[in-house]
């Protein structure tokens, strides 16, 4: 082994074929890794373009997604702007209407039927004075009064006495309705309540759900122009790394130059 190198040492021509053969090598080993080198940074460059692309689709799409949420969400919360407030009116409307009722229900089934009670209680005497009146306007009539009514004075008040007669008892037995339809109107009020309050808490989480998701819109949105920016660097950050290739590649091959002047100069010297 030891010869074989002495050999080739004092050998200009071998040797400078030798070293020839390694510059020449090491220039086509440069081109080759310069070009595969160009190939992966365009293949890596190209690849993470096309993923940042579908990535900035994907952010928009979501992006719209979520816009048209919010604005309906929007249109939503502002109908409830009218319904809270037409439900606490229903509400408030019955509990009136459920006091009015219950008002309504002791004139009606206490102080008109006591009054028509004490009405009763005097036709007696008023029809006996109505009797006393017609006996009267009879007797009147001989000495040339007009009297002759279809009915008589003291019979009108006797129908008038029968005919409220069951009045009061009728009037009475409406308390029992009455205080239902109070009871149901004030019903209507607690669960017209309860239903005001529970669209008051419905809208108000509509109106932070809506804030939410405008506040993802304004993020995607923000995500959007980062990645559109990440683009546009990409862009030039390939041609940087393509020309670090070039010039790494290109000062190897510059390097090879040495070996292949020294196996010229070894050429020349064996040829002399």
């Amino acid at each position: 082994m030891s010869e074989s190198l002495s050999s080739l040492a004092g050998d200009d021509q071998r040797l400078g074929r030798l070293f020839t053969i390694l510059g020449i090598g090491g220039l086509i080993a440069s081109l080759i890794a310069g070009i595969l080198g160009i190939v992966v940074v365009g293949a890596l460059t190209r690849s993470a373009d096309q993923s940042l692309a579908v990535t900035v689709k994907a952010v928009e799409t979501a992006d719209e997604t979520v816009a048209l949420a919010a604005d309906t969400l929007g249109i939503v919360s502002e109908s409830f702007d009218t319904l809270v407030p037409s439900a606490e009116l229903a509400a408030t409307t019955f509990e009136d209407a459920a006091t009015v009722i219950a008002d309504s229900a002791v004139v009606v089934t206490v102080d008109v039927p006591d009054a028509l009670d004490a009405v009763v209680d005097a036709m007696p005497a008023i029809e006996t004075t109505a009797e006393i009146i017609d006996n009267a306007l009879r007797v009147l009539s001989f000495v040339g009064v007009d009297y002759e009514p279809e009915v008589p004075f003291d019979e009108a008040v006797a129908e008038l006495t029968a005919a409220i007669d069951e009045l009061p008892e009728q009037l009475r037995a409406q308390a029992v309705p009455l205080a239902s339809l109070a009871a149901d109107f004030e019903e209507f009020g607690i669960a017209t309540v309860e239903i005001a309050d529970d669209l008051a808490d419905l809208q108000n989480q509509l109106d932070e759900a809506e804030l939410l998701l405008d506040s993802y819109a304004a993020t995607a949105g923000d995500a959007t122009v980062i990645v559109n920016e990440i683009r546009d660097d990409l862009q030039w950050q390939r041609w940087l790394m393509v020309l670090v290739v070039v010039l790494v590649t290109g000062a190897f091959a510059v390097t090879q130059t040495v070996p292949i002047l020294l196996g010229r100069r070894f050429t020349d010297r064996a040829a002399k």
